[in-house]
């Protein structure tokens, strides 16, 4: 099959490249779950922006390049607390409206097609068959790899397949240990927990600890486990014993503090009970139902949060247009190492990111007029998914225990040697099949953290080690 251009990913970045796209061609989506399943859609926060004076886009990239936490300026542009699911919303009716675009759900980009390192297509699983498919230009849009942890905000479908093909592909790639874990999660025990938004401490509440006597939690060098539900506590107040700035300070400083603070026996807290109820239904309305759902009312109770990965500031190395080190082959959103994040996000500049690196592809449409040539490339048989998914598991508690929130020399290298084994195990199993490939790609980038993490021996923004 050929066509002019695929996207693989249904995020924000990639609604935005396939509506670019659409202009100088025909497009095919690829995603392997349902459209609307992404980060985006789970985002809370917002959209940064310069909204009036006496800020300016000037500020805007100072506090990028330094603050790494709060905003000097309210600059965030929010839809309530579900910012992202109503854009995504907007641009997934604008973007089957199209006839140009044509979306394949439940099929699964495994490999790029490369020659000459040049990208010449992807091969797709699709309704258990593999196809491959022939294009101008292919678009990485995958997201994030929070799934390779224990403990994550991310979708199901996070587990880093963009950077396992851009690498096999000879993609460079940065930054892949720069994984921010952001501070307050609602602390339920299951996988992937659902985000409390920063938001919530950015208009005043307060983290507050409890020391647990009663329950069994216990945590192991890892930390969280899942939390006892404490009710109707008053807590004490802690962050101001690791940064003046309190619960505003930067994402790293926080979620370690809390980290710590387990270690040590306690159970953690989000309190934004004085604001009142009236309040908090207002400007989180989304929240404020989830954690009801939870058995919570955030007007008169005490909020369990723990740390969870959430955001890759590494990936895929790209310049302003998004290319990458092969020809070809762009890579956008999370999946990318733009340079725009650094060592640690600052709040709400990611769904920023993925809308305005896509739209550069208009600066370089004159690249896109060349003939699609096609190849023969071996058709591999798929198989059952007969793998454990426990195999999934024992790598993120390896991940999440060694090459988390908290590191060390010794550490990474237990994670090292552990992950060169399920390696190895892995290859004697001869599988083709969707959790096969998945399973494989998640080793590669785990492998590939733990070794950026191994050698930057100093800590910087949102990389941690304690050694």
């Amino acid at each position: 099959m050929k066509i002019d251009f695929i996207i693989i990913g249904s995020g924000l970045s990639g609604l935005t490249s396939a509506l670019v796209l659409e202009k100088y061609g025909r497009v095919l989506m690829v995603t392997k779950g349902k459209t609307f399943e992404s980060s985006t859609d789970l985002a809370q926060g917002g959209v940064a922006a310069v909204l009036d004076k006496p800020d300016s886009y000037l500020y805007h990239i100072e506090d990028t390049m330094g603050r790494e936490g709060a905003h000097t300026f309210r600059r965030i542009l929010h839809a309530g607390d579900f910012t992202g699911r109503e854009i995504e919303e907007k641009l997934i009716k604008s973007v089957k409206n199209k006839k140009n675009i044509e979306i394949w759900e439940d099929s699964f980009a495994f490999d790029l097609i490369v020659g000459g390192n040049k990208c010449h297509g992807v091969s797709v699983v699709r309704n258990n068959r593999v196809e491959n498919i022939f294009s101008k230009a292919v678009v990485l849009a995958t997201g994030g790899l929070g799934q390779l942890y224990k403990w994550t905000t991310n979708p199901i479908v996070a587990t880093g397949d963009g950077v396992a093909m851009a690498v096999r592909a000879g993609c460079s790639i940065s930054d892949l240990e720069f994984i921010q874990f952001h501070p307050t999660a609602f602390g339920d025990g299951s996988s992937p927990l659902f985000l409390l938004s920063e938001a919530l401490r950015g208009e005043g509440a307060y983290l507050k600890k409890v020391k647990n006597q009663k329950s069994p939690y216990n945590p192991p060098a890892g930390g969280f486990t899942g939390q006892a539900k404490i009710k109707n506590e008053n807590g004490e107040r802690f962050i101001y014993e690791y940064d003046k700035r309190g619960e505003l300070a930067s994402r790293d400083i926080v979620a370690r503090a809390i980290y710590e603070e387990q270690l040590r026996g306690f159970e953690v807290f989000l309190d934004i009970r004085h604001r009142g109820r009236s309040f908090i239904q207002r400007r989180f309305p989304n929240i404020y139902r989830e954690v009801k759902k939870r058995g919570y009312d955030m007007a008169v109770d005490l909020i369990p949060v723990t740390p969870v990965a959430h955001y890759s500031c590494g990936g895929v190395k790209t310049d302003v247009y998004g290319r990458t080190s092969v020809e070809n082959l762009f890579a956008f959103g999370e999946t990318a190492s733009s340079g725009v994040h650094g060592a640690n996000r600052l709040a709400s500049n990611s769904l920023l990111e993925a809308v305005v690196f896509p739209l550069q592809i208009s600066g370089i449409a004159n690249m896109f007029s060349g003939q699609i040539k096609s190849y023969d490339v071996p058709k591999k048989e798929i198989g059952n998914d007969q793998m454990s998914a426990n195999c999934i598991r024992v790598l993120q508690e390896i991940m999440w225990e060694n090459a988390g929130i908290i590191r060390n020399e010794k550490g990474l290298e237990e994670a090292r040697r552990k992950i060169d084994k399920l390696e190895k195990e892995l290859e004697l199993e001869d599988k083709t099949s969707k959790m096969y490939m998945e399973y494989k790609n998640m080793l590669l980038v785990s492998k590939l953290i733990v070794k950026a993490a191994l050698k930057r021996k100093k800590s910087l923004g949102a990389h941690f080690r304690k050694d």
